[in-house]
Parts: C-alpha cells; structure tokens; sequence
C-alpha cells in the first residue's frame, strides 16, 4: 500500500448500531487523498497508552499500533473520510479506542491500500461480508454494473446491526442479504452453498470475512462446485479467538 501518512483529527463520532461506531476523520493533509476509494482500506494509526501524539514514523523503534479499516465515505470539500469501528463485540487496541474516541482525538492514516476487487466486468457476483467488511461491499455495490446479477450476504449477530448501504436503487439485479444468525460458521456456509448451486455459470466471488469460513467456503466453492481459483478474490479480515497482532483473545 501506499506508504503516505496524514495525520488526523477526529471530528465527530456517532454509534449508528449496537456494535458500529461510525468516526468522521479529517485532516488538511487529506488535501490530495483520491477521491475514489470508497471500499479501499487504510491503515489507522493510533497513539501508545497514555500519550496524544502519533508516532507517524512506520519504522520507528516503537512504532504506532495500527489496524486497517474500509474507507465508507469520502468528502474532498472539507477533507474528511468517513470510517466505522466494530465495538462491543471483543476488547483489542482499536476497539478499545474507538469506544472511547471523541471529537478532537489524534490519530494518523497510512494509505490508501489498493482494493481487494478491481474486476468489474463479470456478470455475476457472490459477495460475503460481516460487520468488518461491510464498507468494501458498499463501496463495490455502486462500481458493479447495473447489468450483472450481484448476491450479496451480510453476516451480522444483531437487527439492529443492519444499516443502510449506498446502493443504487436502479440497479435491480444486486440483491443484499442481512443474515442475522449466532452460528455464522454454519448458516453463511449454508447460504452460499445454495446460492452456488443455483448458478447457472461461474460467478467472481469475494469475500471478507472470518478467516475459518473464508477457508470453508473457498474450499466447498473450488471443490464441490469448481469455481476457478482466479475467480475467488477472498481476504481473512479476522480470526476467530486471535487479534490482530496474532495474541490469543479470551
């Protein structure tokens, strides 16, 4: 990815579901940040315990704790891009400072990171998110075209965690799915495979998601349903009882 880094502040914050918090960050420095990244990662940097400042440097001797989120808004006018933090649901770096994050906090953003899927001439689509990545799907849902049949399933635990997606009202033919469900591992696994029984051709699938079903459903769509390989774009966006520095969590 990109190496640049931009300081930021934040501007506002808003709890939009039980386990989302949504963070408008801005910066002057965001000055020349593409304006066409919706769906495309960053990495956020945060500050060391107990201090305000940013360690900016990536290669310093303690470099700044960072996590990568999926950019869902980005305002060029005022310099802001808009991102949503999953909270509630387990303790880690991240989690823990977007529960308490409020207007004026620092941080620092490192990229943008190139998109997981830059293929948008197929005319079918399987996509299969959770709460992580939520944003890569609504940042693809308004670059596929309006023409390719685009099934979407969103794994969330609670109602309430559905939210509204920048979907393309004309586009008809892209349906979203919000599973609500405690035992992902099995009802998206079954999902999928009924939607991949139903394909009449070869579907581009992406996926990002926990890194057990990644793998589950990778392996039943080569295996059973012989989907080519180059046609799953897939990304461990977590892993289950592991954080992202690779520590086991309670």
């Amino acid at each position: 990815m990109s190496r640049k880094v931009r300081r930021a502040t934040v501007i506002s914050t808003t709890a939009i579901a039980p386990h989302l918090k949504r963070l408008v960050v801005g910066s002057d420095e965001f000055h020349d940040f593409p304006a066409d990244q919706q769906g495309a990662y960053v990495k956020v940097l945060l500050p060391h315990a107990g201090q305000d400042e940013v360690e900016i440097d990536l290669k310093a001797a303690e470099p700044a704790p960072k996590r990568s989120y999926t950019i869902r808004a980005i305002d060029t006018i005022n310099h802001t891009i808009t991102l949503d933090f999953v909270v509630n649901q387990h303790r880690g770096i991240a989690t823990d400072w977007a529960k308490q994050a409020k207007p004026g906090d620092k941080l620092a953003i490192a990229g943008p990171g190139p998109k997981k899927l830059d293929d948008f001439s197929q005319s079918q689509y399987l996509m299969i998110a959770d709460l992580t990545s939520v944003n890569a799907i609504n940042g693809y849902l308004q670059q596929l075209p309006a023409t390719a049949d685009v099934d979407v399933i969103i794994h969330v635990t609670d109602a309430q965690d559905v939210i509204e997606l920048d979907t393309i009202k004309a586009h008809s033919k892209h349906t979203i799915n919000w599973l609500i469900t405690m035992q992902p591992q099995i009802d998206v696994v079954d999902q999928a495979s009924v939607l991949l029984t139903q394909y009449t051709q070869k579907p581009l699938i992406f996926m990002a998601l926990e890194a057990a079903i990644v793998r589950t459903i990778k392996d039943l769509a080569i295996d059973k349903y012989a989907i080519p390989r180059e046609k799953i774009v897939c990304s461990a966006y977590w892993k289950q009882g592991v954080d992202a520095d690779g520590k086991l969590t309670v």
